[in-house]
């Protein structure tokens, strides 16, 4: 039975790799065991080889044809580089390698039955993401406490499959009565994807007060950082609010400080801001400048036009949350409280550019800051999830510093406070590389962009090694997942959701050659004008 399987012997060995020789004898690298033909040194494929009382599992990270220099004189033979992943003792598979196999030690094929032994241990969560690329009707099965809560990433270029990936995933947990989840949906792409379950808010047609946000949050959307005058506007901005925040809630006063979440009347703090920009004293007859007389401008300016701009009427203009008390049913819709969902989809579209960093840093820093608060955390788990990360959580120019740095406190210390992330991207090399250094699993579609798949060769460990070079390769919604959730890197085909998301690209090609669609400019121009979407 085993010599069958039997398709080489090792030719060298270091502490994480080895080189095997395929034997002479095999002419062909299709080889046929029971019903079904496995193909020698496919890459991504895995063998096993024996070592004493432990079988050892390599995986297949390079093949090649090379002349080789023997006693007998020189002959052409396939040799192969494994990667060391695991072992399996009694019948039972451990992650890492304690014993090293010795040169001319025999390879064999690892086949689907053997495959089954080595996620065994895994089987009994019964949760898996979809079927092995390379194994045949047989499923990949995850830890889910490890996946989703030591923060994951999925990572792909457009079109990839990003979007049906994240769908799938959620839907397999969308089912459990105590699911707590909140998408950042930039692209209104997940409603449809989850038509039960799940709880859907159109932010600009939300209350999302902006007294919400703490201070670092203001002065992103605020202070222009370019203002020779930043500074001044800065450190009067935060007495203002402090002290307008005391004046509004008596009963907290001596607990208050300028980042507490609690009511204040913004526009008592433009009024003064006004009232210090135009300040004059006259003394002795002589007029005098106050000391802020000028140095406002701008800050007021951004300001006043924030508070006006119907765009930003679901932070400014608030009709619900005008005392601090609001935030409690607030705070219920957010994370499925109320009972009515499991998934709450923050619908983003709607939100003007300009301030999308703003809404994910304060929808982030509350999700934090309430289980930070919660003395019953461990029992209300709550996975955030970033859709087009790279949007907000960039450390290019024009990034947001505050999305940023409460995301990588997440990601550094959100797991002791039961808050998790998925950072779902298609430019990995732009995201905060303290994020994703963070994030113990990882789902890898396919990357096109070499420096993006540079990035993400320094991220993952060793033993994604090899399977790098399939990236680029990958088929639409196949991924290869790295992390501790999973026995050792897999390349596997995701499921597809059901339903899916709207996330499928317009044919053109296709529209292009079809008649009779026509466009409605009228209701386009009324849509536009009152800011409503479809």
């Amino acid at each position: 039975m085993w010599e069958e399987k039997r398709i080489g012997t090792v030719w060298e060995t270091t502490s994480t790799d080895i080189v095997a020789m395929i034997d002479s004898e095999i002419t062909s690298l299709a080889k046929k065991l029971g019903d079904k033909t496995y193909y020698i040194g496919q890459i991504g494929s895995y063998v096993i080889i024996p070592v004493g009382k432990v079988f050892v599992i390599g995986m297949v990270s390079e093949f090649r044809k090379t002349l080789i220099q023997f006693p007998e004189g020189t002959a052409e033979r396939f040799m192969m580089k494994i990667i060391l992943i695991g072992v399996l003792k009694n019948n039972k598979f451990e992650a890492g390698v304690s014993i090293l196999p010795t040169a001319d030690s025999i390879v064999f094929l690892l086949e689907d039955k053997d495959i089954k032994v080595v996620f065994s241990a895994y089987q009994q969560f019964d949760f898996s993401l979809g079927l092995l690329s390379f194994f045949e009707n047989e499923r990949a099965y995850l830890d889910p406490n490890r996946f989703f809560g030591k923060h994951l990433a999925v990572l792909g270029s457009s079109g990839a499959g990003k979007s049906c990936t994240v769908a799938s995933i959620l839907q397999k947990v969308v089912q459990y009565p105590d699911t707590r989840i909140m998408v950042l949906d930039l692209h209104n792409e997940y409603k449809q994807a989850f038509p039960t379950g799940a709880k859907h808010f159109e932010i600009a047609a939300l209350e999302l007060p902006y007294w919400l946000m703490n201070f670092e949050e203001m002065i992103e959307m605020l202070i222009d950082p370019s203002d020779e005058n930043a500074s001044i506007q800065i450190s009067l901005l935060q007495d203002l609010v402090y002290a307008a925040k005391k004046s509004s809630n008596q009963k907290l006063s001596e607990v208050i400080t300028v980042d507490s979440p609690v009511y204040f009347d913004l526009n008592q703090v433009r009024s003064k801001l006004h009232f210090f920009e135009t300040e004059r004293t006259t003394l002795g007859g002589i007029s005098k400048e106050g000391p802020y007389y000028s140095k406002l401008t701008r800050l007021i300016v951004r300001l006043t036009s924030k508070m006006n701009d119907p765009r930003y009427a679901f932070m400014f203009k608030l009709r619900i949350c005008e005392t601090t008390d609001s935030v409690k049913p607030l705070m219920m819709m957010f994370f499925g409280l109320d009972g009515k969902s499991k998934i709450t989809i923050m619908d983003m579209s709607g939100v003007p550019f300009d301030i999308v960093n703003t809404v994910a840093a304060l929808l982030a820093r509350v999700t934090f800051d309430f289980n930070f608060w919660n003395p019953n955390r461990a029992d209300l788990p709550l996975l955030l999830v970033f859709e087009e990360a790279h949007n907000y959580l960039s450390t290019v120019e024009g990034g947001s510093k505050a999305a940023r740095r409460i995301v990588e406190r997440i990601a550094k210390e959100g797991r002791k406070y039961g808050v998790s992330c998925m950072i779902v991207s298609q430019r990995p090399s732009e995201i905060s590389e303290t994020i994703l250094s963070q994030c113990n699993n990882f789902v890898i579609l396919r990357l096109l962009n070499p420096t993006d798949q540079s990035f993400i060769r320094k991220l993952v460990p060793e033993t994604f090694s090899g399977l790098d070079t399939a990236i680029p390769m990958l088929r639409q919604g196949e991924a290869i997942i790295v992390g501790d959730s999973i026995p050792m890197p897999q390349r596997i085909q995701i499921d597809f959701p059901n339903p899916p998301p709207r996330s499928a690209d317009v044919k053109f090609f296709d529209k292009w050659k079809q008649a009779g669609a026509k466009t409605n400019v009228s209701d386009v121009m009324e849509r536009w004008w009152s800011q409503k979407r479809s």
